[in-house]
């Protein structure tokens, strides 16, 4: 039985080239992977800011009903903000092989 599986004789050389291309193809897929859970985790992070900056704006409203103008100024420039950031975070490494 144990002349019916044939053995190389001679062992496998790894091939340098392919070998490059696969880590070169990795490292793309790792990076792609990085942007991907940065991008997720900004957005949390900015939607549960955007939550607890807006119930406080609704609680200083109903504290100084007069200021509502100003809450919600206040608001709108961190969403202004965070978009940008969030929007920039896609625009990095544009461009670049």
């Amino acid at each position: 039985m144990a002349n019916l599986i044939r053995r190389p004789t001679l062992p496998l050389q790894p091939d340098p080239t392919l070998n490059a291309d696969v880590a070169n193809a990795e490292r793309i897929g790792i990076a792609a992977v990085a942007r991907i859970q940065a991008g997720a985790f900004a957005t949390s992070v900015a939607m549960q800011n955007a939550t607890m900056l807006s119930r406080a704006a609704n609680a200083a409203f109903k504290v100084s009903p007069m200021g509502e103008d100003i809450y919600q100024s206040i608001l709108m420039a961190y969403g202004s903000l965070a978009v940008m950031e969030i929007q920039g975070l896609g625009m990095q490494n544009r461009g670049r092989s």
